[in-house]
């Protein structure tokens, strides 16, 4: 009959694929918080944020990444719970990630499934344990690992160095299981060691527990953020 087209002839049924997919989970976040174990990472980011990490003082305290969001002071709100808001324009998401040991990059303590959260961050915050035996060595380690990861690519993203515990140079500071922390070598001294070992002079200082510090380092770093976000270096 008119009207009804060309008559074409249908294909017989056939099976379909089947393939078997490994997804791989990146948080996508502003700032990835690396460092050694015990560093104070999540010590600093319950003390940014609202979020609420496990915190002990025993090392590899976190096993899996923590996100919190920080709002900047001139969001805050009089008549709402300024912490409940989103990150906003100026707001920034933090990613705790779990505490990287040597050899890392090639898995050792789940280092694969910790570096993978922190290819999707525009700057890495690289927490230095004031109180370490070796801060300076702990920095480079860290450094290393991260430049051994994947393709290398991690090496190239901006970091901040802050220099954490810093109050253990304070006498009488501290709680009683505290006691037993104490720096090897004095502020002047690591600060020249680091700067040798850093390609860049973004070094800052900083208390978590007490939150000495803390409020110039997340102004600071909110706009060197912005910068990075801008300039479009990832």
């Amino acid at each position: 009959k008119k009207g009804r087209g060309v008559r074409r002839t249908r294909a017989p049924p056939v099976g379909g694929e089947r393939k078997r997919l490994k997804l791989t989970l990146k948080i996508v976040a502003d700032v990835a918080l690396v460092g050694v174990p015990n560093a104070g990472k999540s010590t600093f980011l319950a003390a940014v944020t609202r979020a609420k990490p496990k915190i002990a003082n025993y090392p590899f305290t976190t096993v899996i990444p923590n996100l919190g969001v920080w709002i900047p002071p001139n969001e805050y709100s009089d008549d709402a719970d300024h912490k409940s808001a989103g990150s906003g324009s100026e707001g920034l998401a933090l990613c705790d990630v779990p505490g990287l040991i040597a050899g890392a990059a090639e898995g050792v303590g789940l280092g694969h499934a910790f570096l993978r959260h922190v290819e999707r961050c525009h700057v890495i915050l690289h927490l230095v344990d004031a109180t370490s035996n070796d801060p300076v060595a702990d920095f480079k380690m860290v450094n290393t690992e991260i430049m051994r990861y994947g393709e290398g690519k991690l090496a190239q993203m901006p970091q901040i160095v802050v220099v954490n515990k810093v109050d253990a140079w304070e006498e009488g500071s501290g709680e009683d299981w505290e006691l037993g922390l104490k720096t090897r070598m004095d502020r002047d001294t690591l600060e020249k060691a680091l700067k040798e070992a850093m390609p860049h002079s973004r070094l800052m200082w900083m208390s978590a527990k007490e939150r000495e510090g803390v409020d110039d380092l997340m102004g600071r770093m909110s706009g060197f953020v912005k910068k990075v976000k801008e300039s479009g270096s990832l």
